[in-house]
């Protein structure tokens, strides 16, 4: 059976309208149905928020499992990535890709329960601005075999946000034997800006294991204001077809 993954990023709940409203996340969320969600920009550290249980409203809006990298906690607020999720969560871990001098970044990993034994390893992470540190990160996240280690025997997924304002493929994990959903098939799968994508700052990649069936980012009234970026959504096969239980909210913290 297919499955549905969405990589999106929040904006710490901000819309272009310069408005905080989690609720509307939720209700982007909601009208993409995805049976796994990868977000990134979760939560406030600078304060401009309300709300210091982003990760935790939302698993608990959507009723799903859910998964919190914090990759900066500062006074009691935390920022980083979540992955909800209706397959149960194995396990997961956060990983540090930050660069000297520069915001701290990290990688989410989840290992989710596919059922017969099977587990689908996904990783959502959050890439700098910069060239030079979008590739010492990707270095971080190639040189400590994470990606080659998930990869030994189970599917995996690696989505979020690259902050890669070329269109083509990361080359450096390409070679590694993933690809980009997007690219492959053929899809132009812009993300940013929200108005007017222009830019696939937003990537999907898979490996062998996963089979992509459609990558199209979401538009609709509402996530055209949500956020600046536009939620990513892939349908793919599943490596075992089993029907993913609708899951109560368990907070893991990554």
């Amino acid at each position: 059976m297919e499955l549905t993954l969405v990589s999106y990023n929040i904006h710490s709940g901000i819309g272009v309208d310069g408005a905080f409203d989690l609720e509307r996340v939720g209700s982007v969320l909601r009208e993409v149905n995805a049976d796994i969600i990868a977000l990134q920009e979760v939560g406030d550290f600078r304060g401009k928020t309300p709300r210091e249980d982003q990760p935790e409203h939302l698993a608990e809006m959507l009723g799903m499992h859910m998964a919190f990298g914090p990759n900066v906690v500062r006074n009691g607020r935390r920022y980083g990535n979540a992955i909800l999720s209706r397959l149960p969560v194995l396990k997961s871990k956060n990983y540090d890709l930050s660069v000297p001098r520069r915001e701290p970044r990290g990688a989410l990993r989840c290992d989710l329960d596919l059922g017969g034994g099977q587990q689908l390893h996904v990783f959502c992470l959050h890439l700098g601005l910069s060239v030079s540190e979008r590739r010492r990160q990707e270095a971080l996240l190639l040189s400590a075999d994470l990606l080659r280690d998930a990869a030994r025997k189970d599917p995996m997924v690696v989505c979020g946000d690259f902050n890669s304002w070329g269109n083509g493929p990361v080359s450096s994990l390409v070679r590694e034997a993933i690809h980009d959903a997007a690219f492959e098939l053929g899809a132009a799968a812009r993300t940013y800006p929200t108005r007017l994508p222009l830019f696939r700052l937003d990537r999907i990649y898979v490996d062998s294991g996963v089979r992509p069936v459609s990558v199209t980012p979401h538009r609709s009234p509402l996530s055209r204001v949500a956020s600046d970026h536009l939620p990513l959504v892939m349908r793919f096969e599943a490596p075992i077809a089993v029907q993913p239980p609708v899951a109560p909210p368990v907070q893991l913290i990554g």
